[in-house]
């Protein structure tokens, strides 16, 4: 079979470093090495733009297969085209891998690049294989354009519906109180390398931090709950859950 290439351009990156809006955090670098893994990590304060990193050159310059991280665009998409029940009660777990790879086999290959080619997501050549484009390293984003990818939809600026993006929004809240909500995707994979991403934000007294967490280990056992326990040790560390930010 023929391979079908389609370039694709970057228009999501949050970055806007400047001396004054950067912090370097070691500590944050000690606790990704702690859990027997290497990576970056980034957090940012909607109301000041102030960033918190750990590895710059990796957060802003690597790029890595999203992996189930891009299966927000078709569910944004089958929201958009009611091939998605907004009924909560019918919503299938973002680890459902193989329920989300049907959707992009519904949706359609010449749709769903359209799609992809008109919000710029990720940069690379895709393959032709609808099973496995996102996770086959022929497409790659950056850390820094997850982060501005979902600064994007908590915001409603994506180019879809603001009713699918709200009940995307919905999808992706783990937890609730009266003290924060914490809203993140995470994905995992031991075929290229043990990899993860945790992509997301948490609010306090109403404002948005977002952050982004990737992540490679030597060892594979327990990916998914290893990186959440990780987010989490970080972002208590840096303060959070108490609902004092």
């Amino acid at each position: 079979m023929q391979k079908i290439l389609v370039f694709i351009l970057i228009a999501f990156g949050a970055f806007a470093c400047t001396p004054n809006n950067v912090k370097i955090s070691t500590a944050i670098g000690k606790q990704i090495d702690s859990a027997g893994m290497q990576g970056s990590f980034a957090l940012m304060e909607n109301s000041t733009e102030a960033f918190t990193i750990y590895n710059l050159s990796a957060y802003k310059d690597s790029g890595y297969a999203p992996l189930n991280t891009f299966f927000a665009l078709p569910i944004l998409i089958g929201f958009d085209q009611g091939q998605l029940n907004a009924d909560t009660n019918t919503w299938v777990s973002l680890d459902s891998s193989a329920y989300y790879q049907q959707l992009v086999k519904q949706i359609g290959r010449t749709t769903l690049l359209q799609e992809i080619d008109s919000i710029h997501y990720g940069k690379g050549i895709v393959s032709a294989n609808m099973d496995s484009f996102w996770r086959d390293a022929s497409l790659l984003i950056t850390a820094d354009e997850q982060l501005g990818f979902i600064k994007q939809l908590y915001f409603k600026g994506l180019p879809f519906q603001k009713r699918s993006q709200e009940l995307f929004s919905k999808m992706i809240l783990k937890e609730q109180n009266s003290n924060y909500k914490l809203s993140y995707l995470v994905a995992t994979d031991t075929a290229l390398g043990n990899e993860a991403w945790v992509v997301g934000y948490i609010e306090e007294n109403l404002h948005p931090y977002f952050f982004v967490l990737h992540t490679s280990a030597t060892e594979g056992n327990d990916l998914k709950n290893r990186n959440i326990n990780l987010l989490k040790s970080i972002l208590t560390k840096e303060g959070f859950f108490k609902g004092v930010r």
